[in-house]
């Protein structure tokens, strides 16, 4: 069954939860895990993609952004290897499903398809109690659940 950790930053706004996500994204690449991260909408995955681009100049997290609006056709997904990191917010992925980081306020639909699921949450209302709605839907169907304040 899925693990489902929940992190809490102190802080406020978009910029402490991506760097609670790149945090995350670093410890599963230092165990090879594959790590798809759910962001609820293409300015936010452009976002994290930026965010992980610039973070740190002494080291690159290969990533991509992955949509089902990409031209490719689906030949080229087979041939092509994928990053170990993916992005989206309308991609549901069905291999490589080890690690799902979401920045969403909403709940991913494929969440227990992933082994561990990290959820990010501020102090901002509307994303803590977003998440409080997704903590509860978690712990009424027995998922195991962690809770960390940053």
């Amino acid at each position: 069954m899925t693990e489902i950790n929940f992190y809490v930053s102190k802080e406020q706004g978009l910029e402490h939860r991506l760097a609670v996500a790149y945090r995350l994204i670093n410890l599963a690449m230092s165990r090879n895990l594959c790590v798809h991260i759910h962001t609820g909408s293409e300015s936010l995955s452009k976002k994290v993609d930026d965010f992980l681009w610039r973070n740190e100049a002494t080291s690159f997290i290969p990533h991509s952004i992955i949509s089902t609006e990409d031209s490719s056709t689906d030949a080229d997904k087979k041939n092509s290897k994928p990053d170990k990191i993916s992005i989206s917010h309308n991609f549901e992925p069905i291999e490589n499903c080890d690690y799902l980081i979401n920045m969403s306020i909403e709940r991913p639909s494929f969440f227990s398809r992933f082994t561990k699921v990290a959820e990010i949450l501020d102090t901002e209302d509307e994303i803590i109690t977003a998440g409080r709605k997704r903590y509860s839907f978690y712990r009424d169907r027995g998922y195991t659940l962690g809770y960390h304040k940053l």
